[in-house]
């Protein structure tokens, strides 16, 4: 929200499934929904994470971007480091960028499956974040090769450089390699907790599905959502951590539901938003789960935000 601390901020996810022509718009309108920032997705075969954050900053005048994320093996360093600083500089301040490893179907299918798939992006986002510092590189890594490299121009500030991870080694390089992680949906307060005890991250930021209405229809609204989730079995240790059943066929409680998702009544999502926030996620980025994503996202608006900015809210917040 303008104005806001910035360890306490509410953004939006656009879906990469929509069509890229949309993302100006949804901008625009995010940002004149004060919403605090916008990620974009870069998924294989959808949209480039670049373009779009790019596309969507071009279209605002405040709103921040972010990028989730950006595949460390097929990006060479020092380019990335570039194009992350050509971004940077043209909207200081507005932009975050974060990596991963890549989803191994992917990966493997365009060649590009890395011997060790952490090693290489530790090696980038090191590499990536002390070009970025104006730092001169040279290293020779299992996975990154530099020799004498600098950029020209590097960015003031240098862009926050974040990890999106989930498991025990991965939350732990972050800790020590990046500024901070990037947790999926279906990542509560306890998995938010949980995760910046591993890698004692400065920033975290944390994706939840959204479902904003009656308290009894969001949620059943939500559950197909949900159960698909978890029958691709992507994050076993976050169902355990949130205390869901193993059987992913399982039929979920209204509580569960609300432990992974900010959904239900205003007062229930501004609760779920604050929540994890308490935990230390410094932004919490909603992704419309059922129905009409556009319209959820302007009740959230309209019925949640007023929430989370009264004077007694501010004592929410980490």
């Amino acid at each position: 929200m303008a104005g806001t601390h910035d360890s306490a901020r509410v953004g939006v996810l656009f879906d990469a499934h929509r069509p890229a022509q949309e993302l100006p718009a949804f901008a625009r309108r995010a940002e004149a929904q004060r919403y605090d920032e916008l990620w974009v997705v870069e998924d294989c075969f959808l949209s480039g994470g670049m373009t779009a954050a790019v596309a969507a900053l071009a279209a605002t005048g405040a709103l921040r971007v972010g990028t989730g994320l950006l595949p460390a093996a097929v990006r060479n360093a020092a380019i990335a480091a570039m194009e992350i600083a050509t971004v940077a500089s043209m909207y200081p301040g507005r932009f975050t960028t974060a990596f991963g490893h890549g989803v191994e179907a992917w990966m493997r299918q365009i060649g590009a499956r890395p011997p060790d798939r952490l090693v290489a992006l530790e090696e980038t986002v090191r590499a990536v974040r002390a070009l970025l510092a104006g730092e001169r590189v040279t290293t020779a890594g299992a996975h990154v090769r530099l020799d004498g490299v600098e950029l020209e121009r590097p960015p003031s500030p240098p862009p926050p450089v974040l990890v999106g991870t989930t498991g025990e080694r991965g939350l732990a390089l972050a800790g020590r390699s990046a500024d901070g992680i990037l947790l999926p949906e279906g990542s509560g307060a306890e998995v938010v907790r949980w995760a910046r005890g591993l890698g004692d991250s400065a920033e975290t930021v944390v994706y939840a599905w959204l479902c904003v209405g009656d308290d009894a229809a969001a949620l059943d609204a939500l559950r197909p959502t949900v159960q698909a989730w978890r029958a691709m079995g992507l994050y076993p240790r976050l169902t355990e951590l949130a205390g869901l059943p193993a059987d992913p066929s399982a039929e979920l409680s209204a509580e569960q539901l609300r432990r992974i998702a900010v959904a239900g009544s205003p007062a229930a999502c501004a609760a779920a938003v604050q929540e994890r926030w308490r935990a230390g996620a410094a932004s919490v980025v909603l992704m419309p789960a059922a129905g009409d994503p556009d319209g959820q996202l302007a009740r959230f608006a309209a019925d949640v935000l007023p929430l989370l900015r009264r004077p007694d809210a501010a004592t929410a917040r980490p």
